[in-house]
C-alpha cells in the first residue's frame, strides 16, 4: 500500500492537455496529468520563501463502504471547489468518474491534476510477502466448486434482503449493515472455510458491484476480489505544474493498494515531490474480517504484517526517487497513537499500527508544530462512521524539510454540513440529519518552502 514503477503517459486519465513542463516518458502506464489552466500563475516574488498549503483527505466514496454516498457526493465536489489550497492528496475517490469529477469541480483553483487507472489484471510491482517470500500471482478464480455453490447461497440471501432493487442480481447492496444482519449465518461457509479466498472476493466485491457482478467476478475472474474491479482511490491536485507523475503498485488485499508521485515546481523554483497514499487498514476482529491475502506474513494479525510491507515499499520509494529533494508524504496510513488524553485511542482497542507509525517517525517529520493537539480524523462524532473509536490515521509527513518548517496545522472538513441519515440508538444509520462530508476529516499543514 518494488522497485518496478509505471511512467506517465500524457494519453489517458484526466487528460486534456500536456504541459510542456512534464517530463517526456516511456508510453508503458495509463496515467492523466490534467494541467488545464497552465498560465494561471502566481505573483509570489521569485526566490523567496512560499509558504505552501498542503493538504490530504479521505472522501470516502465507497459505495457502501461509507454511509451516505450519494447524498456527500456533490457537497464534496462543492467543498472542493471552494477550498484554497495549494497541494492536496485525495483518497478513496475509487471510480473514474469521480476523479473526473472533482478534477472538473476544482480546476479554477488546482490546474493541475495526476491520477492513474488500474483494474483487476494491473500487475503488483514486488510479489515478496512481508517474510521476503516470492508469492505466485493467483491462477484460479476465487470461487469454483463448492465455494462458488456456497458463494451463490450468499448472494441469493443478499438478492433477497438487502438489494437496491429487491430480489432482482441487477441491484448493489443496500449497506454493509445488512449484509451483516441478514446474510452472516448463510456466508458462514465461506467465512470459516479453510480457503477463505472465496470469502474474501464476496467481502471484497460486496460493497460496489451489482450482485451479478459479484458472482461473475469471483467465479470467473483469475484476479478477482478487488474493490471497485480494482481501481484505485488516490489524485494529487495542485496549484502549481506537476511532473515526473508515478505509480507503484504495493501488494495488497480486497482493495488495490497504491502510490501516486508527483513533483511540483513551485514560483521560487523549488521543487517538491508529493507522495499521496492509503494502507491497508487494520482489522481488530479478524473472525469477520479474516485476513485472506498472501502477503501479510510476519504478524499474527496479516493487516498489519501487509500494512508494514506497504510502509517499507513507499519509504524505499521516496528514498530512491526523492533522495535529497523536499518530499511530502500525505494520506490515510490507517494507524493511529494512542493518545486518550486528546480524544484518540479507544479504551478497549487502544493504538494500532504502531509499527507503521514508527517507520513513519524514524524516516520523516510530522507535519504539525510542536504545541499541535492531536485530533481524531476517524471519530466516534463522525455520523457517517459506526461509532466505535477515535483513531488519528490521516496524516502529513516531511521529508528533507529543515526543522520548523511546519508553521501550522489543522483538522479540516470537520463539521456537519450534509443532509443525510445519522445513527440510531442500535447503531444503524436510519435518523435523519445533517452529517460530514465523508467518514474521514482531513488534515491540513502550512509548511514553508525555501528556494
Amino acid at each position: 500500500m518494488e522497485r518496478s514503477l509505471a511512467a506517465l503517459t500524457c494519453a489517458a486519465l484526466l487528460a486534456v492537455a500536456c504541459s510542456s513542463s512534464n517530463e517526456t516518458p516511456p508510453a508503458t502506464a495509463d496515467a492523466g496529468v490534467n494541467d488545464a489552466g497552465a498560465d494561471a500563475a502566481t505573483d509570489a516574488a521569485p526566490a523567496a520563501p512560499i509558504d505552501l498549503r498542503v493538504d490530504a483527505f479521505n472522501v470516502g466514496l465507497a459505495g457502501s463502504f461509507v454511509a451516505n454516498e450519494a447524498a456527500r457526493r456533490p457537497a464534496i465536489l462543492a467543498a472542493l471547489a471552494a477550498y484554497d489550497t495549494d497541494v492536496l492528496c485525495v483518497s478513496e475517490a475509487w471510480f473514474k468518474a469521480d476523479k473526473e469529477a472533482i478534477a472538473n469541480a476544482v480546476k479554477a483553483r488546482l490546474p493541475y491534476a495526476a491520477s492513474f487507472e488500474t483494474d483487476l489484471a494491473t500487475p503488483v510491482a514486488d510479489r515478496k510477502d512481508a517474510n521476503g517470500t516470492l508469492q505466485a500471482a493467483p491462477t484460479t478464480p476465487p470461487c469454483t466448486g463448492t465455494y462458488a455453490t456456497d458463494l451463490e447461497a450468499g448472494i441469493e440471501c443478499l438478492k433477497q434482503n438487502c438489494s437496491t432493487v429487491p430480489g432482482s442480481l441487477a441491484g448493489t447492496v443496500t449497506s454493509t449493515d445488512c449484509a451483516k444482519d441478514a446474510c452472516t449465518g448463510t456466508a458462514a461457509s465461506l467465512l470459516f472455510a479453510q480457503d477463505k479466498r472465496c470469502y474474501g472476493c464476496f467481502a471484497a466485491v460486496l460493497p460496489s458491484a451489482t450482485l451479478a457482478e459479484m458472482k461473475t467476478e469471483c467465479e470467473t475472474e483469475v484476479n478477482g476480489g478487488l474493490f471497485a474491479k480494482g481501481q484505485n482511490g488516490l489524485m494529487i491536485l495542485s496549484r502549481y505544474p506537476l511532473k515526473n507523475v508515478e505509480q507503484l503498485v504495493l501488494p495488497g488485499t480486497w482493495i488495490r493498494r497504491t502510490v501516486l508521485k508527483a513533483t511540483t515546481t513551485l514560483p521560487n523554483g523549488a521543487e517538491v515531490d508529493a507522495y499521496c497514499n492509503h494502507l491497508t487498514p487494520y482489522f481488530a476482529d479478524t473472525t469477520f474480517y479474516p485476513y485472506t491475502g498472501q502477503f501479510g506474513a510476519g504478524d499474527t494479525n496479516g493487516w498489519i504484517g501487509e500494512q508494514m510491507l506497504q510502509t517499507k515499499q513507499l519509504i524505499a520509494m521516496v528514498e530512491a526517487k526523492s533522495g535529497t529533494r523536499k518530499a511530502l508524504v500525505m494520506g490515510d496510513m490507517n494507524a493511529t497513537a494512542e493518545d486518550r488524553a486528546n480524544g484518540i485511542g479507544d479504551a478497549t482497542l487502544g493504538a494500532y499500527g504502531l509499527g507503521t507509525l514508527a517507520l513513519l517517525d524514524g524516516k520523516f517529520t510530522r507535519a504539525t508544530p510542536a504545541d499541535y493537539t492531536p485530533k481524531c480524523t476517524f471519530c466516534v462524532a463522525n455520523q457517517n462512521t459506526s461509532g466505535e473509536e477515535n483513531s488519528w490515521l490521516d496524516y502529513i509527513y516531511l521529508g528533507n524539510f529543515p526543522a520548523g518548517s511546519t508553521l501550522a496545522a489543522a483538522r479540516t472538513f470537520d463539521t456537519d454540513v450534509v443532509d443525510g441519515k445519522r445513527r440510531d440508538g442500535s447503531g444503524k444509520h436510519t435518523v435523519n440529519g445533517k452529517v460530514p462530508l465523508s467518514d474521514h476529516y482531513g488534515v491540513r499543514a502550512t509548511v514553508r518552502v525555501n528556494p
